[in-house]
């Protein structure tokens, strides 16, 4: 669980930098994609604390795998964070014990596969989906 606050807490940066490049057309999805981020990483920090584990905090930057200049990398880096969510979410699943716990981890790994198909379109990426979400394989 505390992986995916990481992760979370990392894509919320993420989105930072993206709202600062990206199109103006999209500011209302960067923005719907950041709130998101957001309320998954509270429902996390929520779930670990009534399980009696002290969530981390974010730290005050995260490293960006790639220059972003434009609205282009910005896409781009879009595309990778979901991605990067998806594998976070999809290793979540299958650790946890709960029927609770697994429900959230599959909304998060669907949701951040949606969105990444979404980025991976703008972008014309061919097929924009994957056949196994999350599977850092693929």
């Amino acid at each position: 669980m505390l992986t995916a606050i990481e992760s979370e807490n990392a894509a919320i940066f993420a989105y930072g930098v993206i709202a600062a490049f990206s199109n103006p057309a999209r500011v209302n999805e960067v923005a719907t994609h950041t709130a998101a981020h957001r309320a998954r990483r509270d429902a996390l920090v929520a779930l670990s604390t009534d399980a009696g584990e002290t969530p981390p905090t974010a730290a005050a930057a995260y490293e960006i795998p790639f220059p972003v200049t434009d609205a282009v990398t910005a896409a781009q880096l879009a595309a990778q964070i979901e991605s990067d969510t998806a594998v976070i979410y999809r290793a979540f699943v299958e650790q946890v014990d709960t029927d609770q716990l697994r429900t959230f981890g599959i909304d998060g790994l669907t949701d951040a596969a949606i969105r990444g198909a979404g980025w991976r379109s703008a972008l014309g990426t061919a097929p924009a989906t994957s056949a196994f979400p999350g599977d850092p394989t693929s």
